[in-house]
């Protein structure tokens, strides 16, 4: 039987910094374990194969990764494939509870691997386009800003390539600075949630001079940070295109 408060939930409607917040944490809270699945089937194989395997922190010392190499990939790995997956998956999980139904993990996770191949396009123009700007400190933070909401509107409207990062930059257009407020205040705090979880490993991986169990902490936090930054970032698309809306009547 659907719990009430799931039928309560309406998406399209402005929310403030407290209830993003609070309605992305309740919703991951009761739907806990189908956000965790869906996070784990992406972030623990991502950094299996690229991290553990591709550069070697399975078998390293610890911190033996190469510096630029150790930060820089799992940057855009992030950004190319874990948060685009991870947000198109919670998504379709959040239009199920908003429809009265129970979030099915099996179903959006598949939802997220059918539209991984559209999503990815747009989402690597981005990519590329703020790594070509990095000779300043202001230019990759605007475009990741401005091009956030690209897997939400080639999912729900539909927009494809370039297209998609039009429709993106449209949307933020006059709300780029509280967006920008919005979603640094939000990382900050499931970032500490995360680091306050996997720091006792972190400090195993230390004094055992293993990079595999430091991948094992880093790998933990990103599973249960993920799916409710993916969770904001689906309530923060609606609550911006409800503003918009109201703005043009």
């Amino acid at each position: 039987m659907t719990a009430p408060q799931d039928r309560a939930l309406e998406l399209d409607r402005p929310r403030d910094l407290n209830a993003l917040l609070s309605d992305s944490f309740s919703l991951y809270r009761r739907h806990f374990w189908t956000f965790l699945a869906m996070t784990v089937v992406v972030v623990v194989p991502v950094h299996a194969i690229v991290l553990g395997l591709g550069l070697g922190q399975f078998s390293g010392g610890y911190n033996s990764t190469d510096a630029p190499a150790s930060a820089a990939i799992p940057a855009v790995v992030q950004l190319l494939v874990v948060g685009p997956l991870v947000a198109v998956m919670a998504l379709h999980a959040l239009q199920a509870i908003a429809a009265g139904e129970k979030p099915h993990a099996g179903r959006s996770i598949q939802a997220g691997l059918d539209a991984f191949a559209v999503v990815f396009w747009p989402v690597l123009i981005a990519v590329l386009c703020e790594l070509g700007t990095l000779i300043t400190v202001i230019g990759p933070l605007v475009l990741l800003v401005r091009w956030y909401f690209v897997p939400q509107l080639v999912v729900l409207e539909r927009a494809r390539g370039t297209a998609a990062l039009r429709a993106s930059w449209e949307l933020t257009r006059g709300l780029a600075w509280r967006t920008a407020g919005l979603i640094l205040v939000v990382r900050i705090v499931y970032g500490l949630a995360g680091a306050l979880v996997t720091t006792p490993l972190a400090a195993v991986a230390r004094s055992a001079d293993s990079e595999a169990i430091s991948l094992g902490a880093t790998t933990l936090a990103e599973v249960l940070i993920e799916a409710p930054l993916g969770i904001f970032a689906a309530l923060l698309y609606f609550d911006l295109r409800s503003r918009k809306a109201a703005l043009a009547r």
